[in-house]
């Protein structure tokens, strides 16, 4: 069994939790909007301080492909920042929410490469499902620039093939399986926050 899908296969219980935690609303919509605001601008800065870390051509490919998605990202969330009228406010943003970002840095500056890798995509596939349902949600109530949410849509094939041969190189089960949990702990703590649990 490869190194993603032995991860994922141990954390299914996890991620059935991070599906089950949204609850669209209004208030749901608005928050994740406002904490978006703070945790894509941060990844973008933990995945550009990851870089640092590359070796081999693999790893560079990963970390750019990485990169170039939350920049991407960023300007989508900035159109749907505007159409539903949230600017970024420090107020707005719960730490419960954002503590995914704050594992990413953690990763950028303590993690290998293979952590990383690990943690993106087991992370990616759970978020993206979550995002299309949220989109659906607000697609249904008139909100037209959805295409933040839909981007993380996958599919994933050529990244997780990246990170298989990354996860492989640096190979240490115990750190990926504490990396793979916490990140996919954060996704939970996010949701539940933005659900108000």
């Amino acid at each position: 069994m490869r190194v993603i899908e032995a991860i994922r296969a141990e954390l299914e219980p996890l991620n059935a939790e991070i599906k089950k935690a949204l609850r669209p609303s209004e208030e749901a919509f608005r928050k994740f909007v406002a904490n978006q605001l703070y945790i894509v601008p941060h990844d973008l800065k933990a995945l550009s301080a990851a870089m640092a870390k590359a070796r081999e051509g693999d790893e560079y490919r990963f970390v750019k492909m990485l990169i170039d998605g939350d920049y991407q990202a960023l300007q989508y969330l900035l159109e749907l920042a505007e159409e539903v009228g949230i600017p970024f406010s420090w107020e707005s943003v719960d730490p419960s929410a954002v503590a995914y970002t704050h594992f990413l840095s953690w990763l950028a500056l303590h993690g290998t490469m293979g952590d990383l890798a690990v943690a993106m995509t087991v992370n990616l596939p759970v978020w993206g499902e979550n995002c299309l349902t949220l989109a659906k949600w607000a697609r249904d109530r008139g909100y037209k620039r959805l295409r933040f949410l839909e981007m993380f849509a996958g599919p994933y094939a050529e990244l997780e093939n990246l990170a298989e041969g990354i996860a492989a190189r640096y190979l240490d089960w115990g750190r990926y399986k504490f990396v793979a949990r916490a990140i996919q702990r954060y996704e939970l703590d996010f949701w539940r926050a933005i659900s108000s649990f």
